[in-house]
């Protein structure tokens, strides 16, 4: 396989500087493992998953068929499906958030806003399901855990009051509170940090030979200008009085 000469010289210089590459990527990871265990906030985890469900019909009660039950509960399942975007939407509204934090306050004599309830919940859907799993995530294990343990009866109290209860939801797996704070990350950090150390020290070698005008040797002032080289001046040495021995150096022409 035939690799382009610049690229070619490119690998040859990284490969020859590869302590200055090894230097730079030990000292990011060093960075990222400062920075991760100093400036990042540990946060703590409350989550709650629920299943939404299709009530039935009147009409669907008195169809006592085994095919047209199955039918019927498929069809239920999959309005609950494309219904979920919708419920999830409504959740995130400043509306349905601040109701979630005026019941806490009253709870918990606490004073929370929408906007924190808002920044610390997260919605998933777990795809091919009507299953969702509701996640709070914030600085404090109590906050964390109160505000999921609220959720547990707001989320299906909104469904219930919402287009004409035709979808609704049931706590399938309730909050439990955090016993610790989530990992840092420390491993994925320091990778990173050492990916971004060795990449950087890589630019910085060919940038830096980029902009080297100096000619180093016969074969580089060939191969920068395309001139050939006749002939060299050796290295000689000539006497001086008082016994001193000057050296003076020989170059290309």
């Amino acid at each position: 396989m035939n690799i382009d000469a610049n690229v070619q010289k490119i690998i040859t210089l990284l490969i020859k500087r590869w302590k200055i590459i090894i230097l730079f990527a030990l000292l990011g990871t060093l960075l990222a493992y400062f920075y991760t265990a100093n400036f990042t906030t540990l946060t703590y985890s409350s989550s709650v998953e629920f299943l939404a469900y299709a009530q039935d019909t009147q009409q669907e009660l008195s169809d006592s068929t085994a095919a047209a039950q199955q039918a019927s509960n498929t069809s239920k399942m999959n309005y609950a499906i494309k219904m979920l975007d919708t419920y999830i939407e409504l959740f995130k509204t400043n509306e349905f958030n601040q109701t979630i934090a005026t019941d806490l306050n009253d709870t918990y004599n606490t004073s929370y806003t929408a906007g924190q309830i808002k920044g610390a919940v997260s919605y998933e859907e777990v795809n091919g399901t009507s299953m969702f799993k509701v996640t709070v995530t914030t600085t404090n294990a109590d906050m964390s855990y109160q505000i999921a343990k609220q959720l547990e009866t707001s989320i299906p109290e909104k469904m219930k009051n919402t287009n004409n209860s035709l979808v609704m939801a049931s706590v399938e797996d309730t909050a439990l509170k955090a016993s610790a704070s989530e990992s840092l990350g420390y491993p994925k950090k320091c990778l990173v940090g050492f990916v971004a150390g060795a990449v950087l020290a890589a630019a910085y070698i060919i940038l830096r030979d980029l902009l080297d005008v100096r000619i180093r040797g016969n074969d580089n002032l060939s191969d920068r200008y395309g001139i050939p080289v006749l002939g060299t001046i050796p290295e000689f040495e000539l006497k001086v009085s008082g016994n001193k021995n000057s050296k003076q150096k020989g170059g290309s022409k």
